[in-house]
């Protein structure tokens, strides 16, 4: 864990140095390494209101003053409970493109985009078990399309790494069920 620490610190370090002066950004893209959210759905046998965690990640290409597109992808999921059982869990995983408007005014960057992709929704749903065995599940799986409006705010810590938070309502339909889930993402991005 140490090395792992010492390594990241080296990395900002050795960023922060050799960057170069660039008062117009071209691009930036990183990890999205916290998303929190609040899954809305149902299947089969039972409504899920349930909190979510996922990961993911976004590439911003910025064009004249005011235009931004890119790609952005995550997953999100959710462990909720069901009647006999505290393991069932729902995972959504998407992505695809967005297109959107960004303005840069000092050290701030807000853009408002809208994404639409293609995603996964694994659903394992446990209505029984008996221990580590399970009695009565259901695993469903289903492609969808997703779509979200995506609303972000941008921090330069240097000239070339970012704060970057996000919220997002991530919509998308399985099996005759819409699910909703509204997001907070934060992570880190560098841009050039």
């Amino acid at each position: 864990m140490k090395r792992f620490l010492v390594l990241i610190l080296y990395f900002f370090i050795a960023v922060s140095t050799f960057s170069q002066n660039i008062t117009k950004n071209k691009y930036s893209g990183g990890m999205l390494v916290l998303q929190l959210g609040y899954t809305y759905t149902a299947n089969r046998h039972q409504n899920i209101h349930d909190v979510s965690f996922g990961l993911g990640g976004i590439l911003r290409f910025y064009f004249y003053d005011f235009l931004t597109a890119g790609i952005y992808g995550g997953t999100q999921k959710t462990k909720y409970s069901s009647t006999n059982s505290g393991s069932s869990y729902l995972n959504l995983g998407y992505g695809g493109p967005f297109i959107g408007i960004s303005r840069k005014a000092g050290k701030l960057r807000y853009s408002i985009s809208a994404f639409a992709g293609k995603g996964t929704i694994r659903n394992l749903h446990i209505e029984s078990q008996n221990n580590n065995t399970l009695t009565e599940a259901y695993l469903y799986k289903n492609s969808t399309m997703v779509y979200s409006p995506i609303i972000c705010l941008d921090y330069a810590l240097s000239q070339v790494l970012n704060l970057t938070f996000q919220t997002t309502m991530i919509t998308a339909k399985s099996d005759n069920n819409k699910l909703y889930n509204p997001t907070f993402q934060m992570g880190v991005l560098f841009s050039r």
